[in-house]
């Protein structure tokens, strides 16, 4: 079971993009905000555009960046949107988590 919510309507993902704090890194870049009264989870919603890559390559960034946020959000009330740039399919592992725990701060 994850352990945060999905974005799910287009209007939430531009309400984020609009509202939200923005922190860029090397190969993300996130949108960041306060969670509403009505959040029992972490909301977060992960785009990776056709820049980055074939299906195939862009749902293995998806997968990697999903990961990471399980692992990490644990006890975290925030809404969160995680944009792929294009250098982000050929980055590892281990720079992708670096950046992301970057953007969410100390716990």
């Amino acid at each position: 079971m994850r352990r945060y919510a999905s974005l799910r309507r287009a209007a939430e993902f531009s309400r984020l993009r609009q509202r939200g704090r923005r922190i860029a890194t090397g190969v993300l870049t996130f949108y960041r905000s306060e969670a509403l009264p009505s959040d029992r989870l972490p909301v977060v919603g992960i785009t990776v555009g056709k820049p980055i890559g074939k299906a195939v390559v862009r749902n293995k960034v998806r997968r990697r960046l999903a990961a990471i946020l399980h692992e990490n959000l644990a006890n975290r009330r925030m809404r969160l949107l995680v944009i792929a740039r294009p250098g982000a399919a050929e980055a590892p592992f281990t720079t992708l988590r670096r950046e992301v725990l970057r953007a969410l701060g100390p716990a």
